[in-house]
């Protein structure tokens, strides 16, 4: 393996997660393409369990982004500024990140959340406040509006998202992209709660780089089929079943050491079925892995 990146502080980490090239994986299928992942996985907040489901690599990173764009306009200080959000599955990514930057943060969440997410957001030392789990993510978001109207010097990140052009949430793998890779691979099996940020930001890369080729990877069963039609800005949807994003996942595991869940699993095999076509013989392909398998251990994977 090779890495790319190497950055000595953890909000840097943040920002530029690994970029690794599978050689001992290429080498025993012997590929023709150049594969590199991008594990998002090792950043600091890597328990949080939002970059599963984000096609977007590193929830953190858009997080600071809009955090240290506000602060550069001089919007925030951390002296009189309190940030309120809601948060369902994004809370300990949301408390670390602003944890490390220094300023209050109230969190709003249903009160369903596990007791496991819910201590690890208080020893970020964010403060928790709970709304009725019958409300689902709705009812925090209306919370977190009430208290943001209610206390001085309360603002939400809502605020400034819009603000804070797309290449600074974006981060380090999306400029490398852009310059150096051919193919991007990523997971399509995104909340609709995000498919529009999802949507701007593979949008955003193809006005940079019109000629790389997006691909979107599903899960299925065995017995279901995956439509061809491109998920957001993608080139092309493909459908893996699960027997094989497992195997491949415990292959890595085997050549590469990386310990990797089903759905990186599903992408890399896309990948390795894509290295295999002709068409892509000495190309760069680059996979965004969004999670370890630590919290799948007890399961297959």
């Amino acid at each position: 393996m090779s890495t790319f990146y190497s950055k000595q502080t953890d909000v840097e980490l943040a920002k530029h997660t690994p970029l690794i090239r599978l050689s001992s994986y290429m080498k025993m299928y012997e590929l023709q393409t150049d594969l590199l992942v991008k594990v998002d996985a090792f950043n600091p907040a890597n328990k949080d369990s939002f970059s599963k489901r984000a096609i977007i690599p590193n929830f953190e990173r858009v997080v600071l982004a809009i955090i240290e764009h506000a602060e550069k306009d001089g919007l925030i200080d951390k002296r009189n500024t309190v940030l309120v959000e809601p948060c369902f599955k994004s809370g300990v990514g949301l408390a670390w990140s602003i944890q490390r930057k220094g300023y209050k943060l109230i969190l709003t969440m249903p009160d369903t959340m596990s007791k496991k997410h819910i201590s690890l957001i208080r020893a970020l030392d964010a403060m928790v406040v709970l709304t009725p789990g019958e409300k689902g993510i709705e009812g925090a978001i209306e919370k977190a509006k009430q208290l943001a109207d209610e206390i001085l010097g309360a603002v939400t990140l809502e605020q400034f998202a819009d603000k804070v052009p797309e290449i600074q949430k974006t981060g380090d793998i999306w400029e490398y992209a852009c310059k150096n890779v051919n193919i991007l691979i990523v997971s399509a099996d995104t909340e609709k709660y995000f498919q529009t940020q999802v949507n701007n930001l593979l949008s955003f890369l193809k006005e940079l780089n019109p000629d790389i080729k997006m691909v979107a990877v599903r899960l299925k069963q065995d017995a279901e089929t995956v439509s061809g039609k491109p998920e957001c800005h993608a080139d092309e949807t493909v459908g893996i079943n699960s027997e094989d994003a497992a195997s491949t996942a415990e292959e890595i595991a085997i050549t590469e050491g990386m310990i990797i869940d089903t759905l990186s699993g599903a992408v890399i095999h896309a990948a390795t079925l894509i290295s295999q076509c002709e068409e892509n013989f000495g190309k760069t392909i680059l996979v965004v892995l969004p999670n370890t398998t630590e919290r799948y251990i007890s399961t297959k994977l």
